[in-house]
């Protein structure tokens, strides 16, 4: 949202500080923190209870409070559920007003960038981000509108008394239609999204695909979990900080160093390091635009790669292994060639391995990747690679610090290995729930293996999203039960009647 000489036009800047607004009280009070949009139908479903329970008679205890409220017990509990639904409809409006904000700001954001002439709608997974957004709209729509028919439902009692037939057939519907709304809250709550936070799309973007092998392991594997919005921005940052990288460093060496430096520093690694890492690839413009840039402050790096190590904990899992080894000066498996290989432990939806492979040796290698296994598609893959040897030996046999001056150190090391190995991420589909098995095999051509690894993983959902689409399923059903279940009542009534 901000123009070339750095400022916001009115528009967007409106959209922008309401947002803000609304954002921070939706997130203390509506839909995080108190989870009012939970609580209230919760609370009123218990009070809509006990008010269809004693629709036939109060307790004994309360011959002494009617006269004073001039109300039955059901009736008073009645009055206190249609207050709680009032307060529900209150929160629902806060939440789906606070979304068409960051719907309206992503649309201006997009057409901010069109105008610059960097088409977002070209990138992969916009349609799909874009959908996801104007569909929980959609669905906060229905869910307000349901809590409205509950309420209108909860004034018609106050006409006929819940004592009658018809009191009690409004009492079920109205539950029935609260059922109903929060069946459709809950089904939006597994991907939320914002526009006040930089990052605030990540959650709500679902890559949709992925290299299969890895050129600048890094920098391939933050945009690949960046949402259209952060990657367009991402680019032109690429540009801007690449101009200041020093002369004699290699460019993809100098990106994928800075990028594991401030990996290191999520990890612990002191800013002090961090900036002295950093100048051995960065001249002081490159420094300041590290520390000053508008969009990726430390504090947005950090949330990008804590979002992509969430998605991803196999990849970080390896590169930690390996620099443990870098570290401790361990030997690699075989003398001429780095083979490590990961995947997640347990599994939901799809599993990401991740192999790397360096050939340590002076002459060019062709190798065969095979991955096998009969409990994930595709059941056997094979991909050949050629290995060109090296620009140096990105390895040690002495144990290393893990910052020093120079590339002699871990963070020079592994920033070498990465852009000079070959990086393989393959997505595997589960095709059963429970314990799975991966076989990773690096073969000669002949069909000889080099090496193997045999990776144990259970596969199961996501218990949240499990527990999110049940709520969902369950809510909806019992509300749409409910909804036949008073009009059949209803029409007994009638043929009873005649």
């Amino acid at each position: 949202m901000v123009d070339a000489d750095g400022s916001l036009n009115t528009r967007e800047e409106s959209i922008l500080s309401s947002e803000r607004f609304w954002f921070a009280l939706d997130r203390q009070l509506v839909s995080s923190g108190l989870r009012l949009l939970l609580l209230l139908p919760s609370f009123s479903f218990l009070t809509a209870f006990g008010a269809l329970a004693y629709a036939q008679g109060s307790p004994a205890w309360w011959s002494k409070i009617e006269p004073t409220v001039n109300l039955s017990f059901a009736m008073t509990l009645t009055a206190l559920t249609f207050v709680i639904l009032f307060g529900f409809i209150i929160t629902q409006t806060v939440h789906r007003h606070r979304t068409h904000l960051s719907i309206a700001s992503f649309q201006s954001e997009v057409d901010r960038l069109n105008q610059e002439h960097r088409a977002v709608q070209s990138l992969h997974g916009y349609e799909g981000l874009a959908h996801h957004m104007t569909s929980v709209r959609a669905k906060h729509t229905l869910s307000l509108t349901y809590a409205v028919i509950s309420t209108v439902m909860l004034v018609g009692i106050f006409y006929v008394n819940i004592e009658s037939l018809n009191g009690r057939i409004l009492l079920l519907l109205s539950l029935s239609f609260t059922l109903l709304s929060l069946g459709q809250h809950l089904s939006t709550r597994s991907r939320p999204f914002n526009m006040d936070e930089r990052t605030g799309l990540l959650d709500a973007y679902n890559p949709p695909i992925h290299p299969s092998t890895l050129e600048m392991v890094f920098s391939d594997l933050v945009k690949t979990h960046m949402d259209p919005l952060l990657r367009s921005e991402y680019e032109v940052y690429s540009k801007q900080i690449e101009s200041s990288f020093l002369t004699q460093i290699d460019p993809q060496f100098a990106r994928e160093k800075i990028l594991m430096t401030l990996y290191r520093h999520s990890k612990g690694l002191d800013f002090e390091t961090m900036e002295r890492e950093l100048r051995e690839v960065l001249d002081e413009e490159g420094m300041n635009l590290v520390k000053d840039h508008p969009v990726f402050t430390m504090e947005e790096w950090l949330s990008i790669i804590h979002h992509v190590e969430r998605s991803c904990p196999a990849f970080f899992r390896m590169i930690g292994r390996i620099e443990e080894d870098l570290g401790a000066g361990r030997d690699t498996t075989t003398n001429d060639i780095v083979f490590e290989v990961d995947m997640e432990n347990v599994v939901h939806e799809r599993a990401n391995l991740f192999t790397l492979i360096h050939n340590l040796s002076d002459e060019p290698r062709t190798i065969v990747l095979r991955v096998q296994s009969p409990d994930f598609r595709p059941h056997d893959l094979a991909m050949t690679y050629r290995l060109d040897p090296g620009e140096k030996r990105w390895w040690s046999d002495k144990n290393v610090p893990l910052a020093a001056e120079g590339d002699n150190d871990v963070l020079g090391l592994m920033s070498g290995l990465l852009r000079d190995g070959t990086m393989a991420w393959q997505s595997l589909l589960p095709e059963r729930f429970g314990e799975a098995t991966v076989s990773v095999r690096l073969e000669e051509q002949s069909g000889d293996l080099l090496i193997g690894r045999q990776i144990n993983v259970r596969v199961r959902s996501k218990y949240r999203e499990r527990v999110r689409a049940s709520g969902s399923l369950t809510t909806n059903l019992l509300g749409g039960v409910g909804l036949l279940l008073g009009v059949f009542i209803k029409i007994r009534d009638i043929f009873d009647a005649i």
